[in-house]
């Protein structure tokens, strides 16, 4: 969530428009913030079994918590739930937005992608909306974290209707789901890395745990997609102070 930043001074006031027609233009609204990743390592610890497929369950002061595709969209507000659809390009053509603005490169990462964002402004109003729907992309639903970019995000990013019309919220939350039931392996002390989307966990775990409100984050409003009511404190606290403090009060229904 951190990356928003670059989004936000990347744009000019009539890119922020075109790119705020979209599901994904609320975010430039809200305050970057570094995930706490110790708040959701926290709440996956009292995770229990669940009845169905597409949902991840928790139990806290013995009261139940359901983490589904409905909570989810709700606290998202992303758009797409269709089926996801295969992505027609030739891997031996550099697509145009890659071969227009990085002409020496083959291949492009998000910190190259970063970079360009930081050190450039652009005229053209659709590239630069376009760049930022893949950066947004990339740094934000589906991090490739330092791998390159994948082509099918650059043929998508570049064709306005195939791109609006991609499952993002459905594929983000697979992924999202799938890493966090994934997490552990059943092995506390092993090292796991979070994919997709785990802010939206933050946020959930925000919304249902007054105790953890109180010790991570201030609320700032009651809009929707929820993930804008909430301002992250940039100090956070200790694992031992988090377990002991944010999970003993009462669980919001």
């Amino acid at each position: 969530m951190e990356n928003l930043a670059i989004l936000q001074e990347f744009l000019t006031d009539s890119q922020k428009s075109l790119f705020q027609e979209s599901s994904f233009g609320p975010y430039l609204d809200m305050q970057p913030f570094k995930v706490p990743l110790q708040t959701i390592h926290s709440l996956l610890m009292y995770r229990v079994g669940s009845r169905y497929e597409e949902e991840i369950c928790f139990k806290i002061n013995d009261r139940f918590l359901r983490f589904s595709v409905e909570e989810f969209a709700v606290i998202t507000g992303l758009d797409g739930w269709g089926d996801k659809f295969n992505v027609d390009f030739n891997p031996k053509v550099t697509p145009r937005l890659v071969k227009k603005y990085f002409p020496k490169q083959s291949a492009v990462t998000n910190a190259d992608l970063k970079h360009f964002l930081v050190d450039h402004t652009l005229e053209d109003d659709d590239d630069a909306v376009k760049l930022a729907n893949i950066f947004f992309v990339d740094s934000i639903l589906l991090p490739t974290r330092g791998r390159s970019i994948p082509s099918y995000l650059w043929y998508l990013g570049d064709d306005e209707g195939s791109f609006s019309l991609y499952p993002w919220a459905r594929v983000c939350f697979d992924e999202t789901l799938k890493s966090l039931k994934n997490a552990f392996q059943g092995n506390l002390n092993t090292g796991y890395e979070l994919c997709g989307f785990p802010a939206s966990l933050l946020i959930f775990a925000l919304e249902c745990l007054p105790g953890v409100a109180a010790v991570t984050a201030t609320k700032v409003g009651d809009e929707m997609p929820k993930i804008l009511n909430w301002k992250v404190k940039k100090y956070q606290p200790h694992l031992s102070t988090l377990l002991s403090n944010g999970f003993t009060r009462s669980v919001s229904s």
